[in-house]
């Protein structure tokens, strides 16, 4: 039998040193200081759980997706927890209360990636699902919940670490980071819900300049990754779009030499 040298490393399933990550963009430090003493009455307690911070305080050090990013690359626990700085939890028992509702989730959805307390359903019309309070005392409520979704508000998002998602290197900002996130743990073959899992928010958010600007950027480059193609292996050539009609016409042979003997006749012409 033929024996490995000693220096080959056998990969394991990861073993996680905590329960939770607690992952933070910071800019208001007293602001925090709230979150995180609620965090810690609620039973995230240090034995279990690690707090991670982006200290953008006195100066811009990274924006929300490179955060996010190094949050995702950095935690160990088996749960990542990204929040707002701006979010207060107000039952003393949830953190037994979110451990109940991975394990409904869980049960009903192995293949769950992202959870969150709010998000939008993918549907034409404008569908959503939301169970947040404000310090005024109003709770929101939409939907019906667990409710699998293809984006999540970025206030309060769990990431299952091993998932090993990440957000896109091409957008950047400070919005819509948990909808990119959403996006590719679909394309990794995960799930995203929202739960029942109350906190308060501070904010109602903000859809300002930098907004726009973020959505025009997740635009341009989702309609540029979806756009019907030709995909080229060494082995195979197939075409990929959303419509069955496309897929079924030009995977045909007949209109892939149509095409071939076109694009022969270009190159031609290019010479001239």
């Amino acid at each position: 039998m033929t024996v490995l040298p000693e220096f080959i490393k056998q990969i394991e399933q990861p073993v996680y040193k905590y329960r939770y990550s607690i992952c933070t963009l910071v800019t208001r430090k007293q602001e925090y200081q709230e979150m995180l003493d609620s965090f810690l009455n609620a039973g995230f307690t240090t034995d279990i759980c690690e707090y991670l911070v982006v200290d953008n305080s006195e100066f811009n050090r990274m924006d929300a997706y490179q955060g996010v990013n190094s949050f995702l690359q950095s935690a160990g626990g088996e749960y990542i927890i990204i929040c707002h700085q701006d979010i207060v939890l107000i039952n003393n028992n949830s953190k037994q209360l979110l451990d109940q509702q991975i394990a409904e989730i869980t049960s009903l959805d192995p293949k769950w990636a992202v959870l969150g307390n709010a998000g939008a359903v993918d549907r034409l019309y404008n569908r959503l699902a939301i169970k947040i309070a404000y310090p005024d005392g109003f709770v929101d409520l939409k939907g019906q919940l667990p409710q699998q979704v293809c984006s999540i508000d970025e206030n309060f998002m769990l990431v299952k670490n091993n998932a090993n998602l990440s957000l896109s290197g091409d957008i950047g900002g400070y919005h819509l980071y948990g909808l990119d996130l959403c996006l590719v743990a679909r394309l990794l073959g995960y799930s995203a819900y929202v739960i029942d899992f109350l906190l308060v928010h501070k904010s109602t958010g903000n859809v300002d300049q930098s907004f726009n600007q973020t959505l025009t950027g997740v635009k341009k480059k989702y309609t540029r990754f979806m756009k019907g193609r030709y995909m080229n292996t060494t082995i195979a050539k197939f075409y990929l779009s959303g419509s069955p009609l496309k897929n079924w016409l030009f995977n045909t042979r007949v209109f892939r030499r149509v095409l071939k003997t076109a694009e022969e006749i270009k190159t031609k012409l290019s010479r001239f």
